[in-house]
């Protein structure tokens, strides 16, 4: 029997609350007191900022936090998500997708290093982006840093909150893997929950701002890889 068959805390950032979105999560996620803390926020607030209350709000060890723009595919998740953490107990952060060779503040540059599986419906249109051939069954694959778009965190494992230096909606997820990395946190990918994201990756001038601004506070350190110890 599960240690910890308690419910998980789940953090999302929406411009407008969206009652039908709030049922398809409470649903898949199953578990009755599962915490949905949902904050309505138009471009006032930046991610980091948002997702920093997250973590002090948040009554539950284990939080997930997700786009507003995601399809759940996989259903009963929290048990999935309590089972991943009981299993693999010397990882903070896990996700859906991500890099084990961070070249420069653009994660996918090395496509080669790319792990994990993601749905994309783009214009009516649905399909998978297979980064790697493996499914990782059981196992965790060691990254450095995650794509945003759903990723779970340890309370008790981490530790570094988000950066507030990063405005906007950009690089909440890598500076805040980075710098947990860096303090020795483990982040891995897992195969074993499924999205399908509602739209596709795309780059901004705010982007390319939080791009320099992150390689000027990191590049000293890159590239950075589990297998290389940290510079």
């Amino acid at each position: 029997m599960s240690k910890n068959n308690g419910p998980v805390s789940v953090v999302i950032s929406t411009r407008k609350i969206d009652d039908e979105y709030l049922k398809h999560v409470e649903k898949m996620f199953s578990h009755p007191k599962t915490e949905i803390l949902i904050y309505e926020n138009d471009g006032v607030d930046s991610l980091t900022q948002i997702y920093n209350l997250g973590l002090k709000n948040s009554k539950n060890n284990i939080v997930v936090f997700m786009h507003d723009d995601l399809i759940l595919e996989t259903r009963n998740i929290t048990p999935k998500i309590i089972k991943l953490f009981e299993k693999h107990p010397d990882y903070g952060i896990i996700g859906l997708a991500g890099t084990d060779n961070l070249i420069s503040g653009m994660w996918w540059e090395d496509r080669k290093s790319m792990y994990g599986i993601v749905g994309h419906e783009h214009e009516g249109k649905r399909h998978v982006n297979k980064y790697s051939k493996d499914s990782f069954n059981e196992k965790l694959k060691d990254v450095v840093t995650l794509d945003g778009l759903f990723f779970m965190v340890h309370k008790d494992r981490i530790k570094k909150g988000f950066n507030e230096e990063f405005k906007n909606f950009h690089f909440y997820d890598i500076s805040f893997c980075v710098e947990n990395f860096l303090e020795g946190v483990k982040i891995g990918v897992t195969t074993k929950i499924m999205v399908t994201h509602k739209s596709i990756g795309m780059v901004n001038k705010q982007w390319e701002k939080n791009k320099l601004f992150f390689e000027a506070l990191y590049g000293d350190k890159l590239p950075l890889s589990p297998t290389i110890p940290n510079q």
